[in-house]
């Protein structure tokens, strides 16, 4: 019974509730409403929940991406470089055209600023077409 997998899954870890929901029950907003209530830590969790709710509400997924790129930049690294621009250029399409724009281009100026001293962070944000 999937309510009886649930509730286990959520009392023993929030990643396997959220997974559970997502891809056992096909059901990215009862997932997402499970990530929140349980404050889901796992990036990687994070990561799948938002590339399938980001097709219900994109505006929503902004500050889940917005952490990922913040964690991902706690390590300094080529890959990590690239993959915070390619979310970063991600977030601006997923912004295009509403009140968030200038949220995320604000975000990216602030992160170029606060990591001016990473040439190859900026050469993958240059690569990446980020303002």
């Amino acid at each position: 019974d999937y309510a009886a997998a649930l509730t286990h899954a959520h009392t023993a870890n929030p990643s396997d509730a959220v997974t559970l929901a997502l891809t056992t029950l096909k059901d990215p907003q009862q997932a997402w409403q499970l990530a929140h209530q349980l404050d889901l830590t796992s990036d990687h969790t994070w990561d799948q929940l938002i590339t399938a709710y980001e097709k219900i509400d994109p505006i929503a997924v902004l500050p889940a991406h917005r952490r990922l790129v913040e964690n991902t930049l706690t390590e300094a690294g080529a890959a990590n470089y690239r993959n915070a621009a390619k979310r970063l250029a991600r977030m601006r399409r997923l912004a295009a055209g509403t009140d968030h724009a200038i949220d995320v281009d604000e975000l990216i100026t602030e992160l170029r600023d606060t990591h001016r001293r990473r040439p190859r962070l900026q050469q993958e944000f240059n690569r990446a077409k980020l303002p």
